[in-house]
């Protein structure tokens, strides 16, 4: 996968979620609506992984034990603009910021939850630890977004899914190594 440096010889299934599908007539962004569609994405792309086809026996190994995904979003451009944000402003950045926490903990949540039924992924167990200090550094900083410059219900969301990837993590591990990535769409 080049999309982010991660292990040699691995492969993630990519997908990318249009954020301007989640924009409500009334112009707020629909965090429930989009926390759905995260944890559908990476319920499914989780599946792909044991049904997809590797172009080298060491990435379909890495692949298998690793388990990454690519989940993403498309249109934060549009979705920003269309909220009268500049890109370069500590507004914009904010939204930016508070979107990708809550794709980014839903993802990892939902990877937990996959890990209580099915396990965790193969290298989870000698990685448990520096996974969950990374996991908790993410909670850490969706604390830090600050609150007067976003929705208080988006920010709201993504610091309780942040709380709950961290504890269920913490419970059963992650079936998936990485989760989410921001490709070039």
């Amino acid at each position: 996968c080049s999309e982010y440096m991660f292990l040699d010889d691995t492969a993630c299934n990519l997908s990318s979620l249009n954020l301007m599908k989640f924009r409500r007539e009334d112009g707020e962004f629909d965090g429930e609506a989009f926390k759905a569609a995260c944890r559908t994405m990476i319920t499914a792309q989780e599946i792909l992984v044991d049904n997809a086809s590797y172009p080298t026996k060491a990435i379909d190994e890495n692949s298998h034990a690793f388990r990454p995904l690519g989940l993403g979003y498309a249109n934060l451009g549009v979705l920003l603009m269309d909220r009268g944000l500049p890109y370069d402003s500590d507004a914009g950045r904010a939204y930016a910021a508070v979107v990708t926490a809550l794709m980014h903990g839903e993802a990892y949540a939902q990877s937990a939850r996959i890990a209580s039924a099915m396990g965790p992924f193969a290298g989870y167990a000698r990685n448990a630890e520096p996974m969950l200090r990374v996991i908790d550094k993410h909670r850490q900083h969706a604390h830090m977004i600050d609150s007067t410059l976003v929705p208080r219900a988006v920010l709201d969301r993504a610091l309780e899914v942040w709380d709950e990837a961290y504890a269920l993590g913490a419970q059963h591990g992650y079936r998936n190594s990485q989760v989410t990535v921001l490709a070039p769409t």
